[in-house]
């Protein structure tokens, strides 16, 4: 039994070649690999979708997006203070945010991905129960998109971080 590293997506995929595939090589995938070798992250955004229990008009919402290097070491992306400012997210309500680029990240390929993890934090002033969903896109121009969403978040003044790993 063979095995081939494809390092051509975001995440790596150990590919069985064995007869039980239907192709004998990575290659065979047609994934288009130069496309990916130059193309680096131009923008993330987050968007939020309030329900069930809004975000109070005083809690401050921080986020920030990293990939995970090693198991104990984790490099920014991107990130996002103070979200919204002073405004209450209704239910139910929509709110997108552009993210700010860190320094490092504006050089950041697509094969640099490790795991991205979205890191969410509020401060609430009193008591204040959030649930909303989330999709945070990384975008990286001629390699596409990549899109992570989440369902069912709670946060609240004795629960202020969430964390979460990029899903598809």
């Amino acid at each position: 039994m063979r095995w081939h590293l494809l390092a051509a997506v975001p995440v790596i995929a150990l590919l069985n070649s064995g007869p039980a595939l239907p192709f004998r090589h990575a290659s065979e995938l047609h994934v288009p690999t130069t496309r990916y070798d130059d193309s680096t992250l131009k923008r993330v955004t987050i968007t939020f979708y309030t329900h069930n229990d809004n975000k109070d008009h005083d809690t401050k919402l921080n986020v920030s997006v990293v990939t995970k290097v090693s198991v104990f070491l984790s490099k920014d992306l991107a990130s996002g203070s103070n979200l919204g400012g002073d405004m209450e997210f209704v239910d139910p309500s929509t709110h997108s945010f552009d993210l700010g680029l860190s320094a490092g990240a504006k050089t950041v390929t697509v094969k640099d991905l490790g795991l991205p993890v979205v890191n969410i934090d509020i401060q609430p002033h009193g008591h204040d129960r959030w649930i909303f969903d989330y999709t945070v896109t990384l975008d990286f121009g001629a390699a596409g998109t990549f899109t992570s969403k989440k369902q069912g978040a709670i946060l609240d003044q004795d629960n202020k971080h969430f964390s979460a790993v990029f899903e598809s």
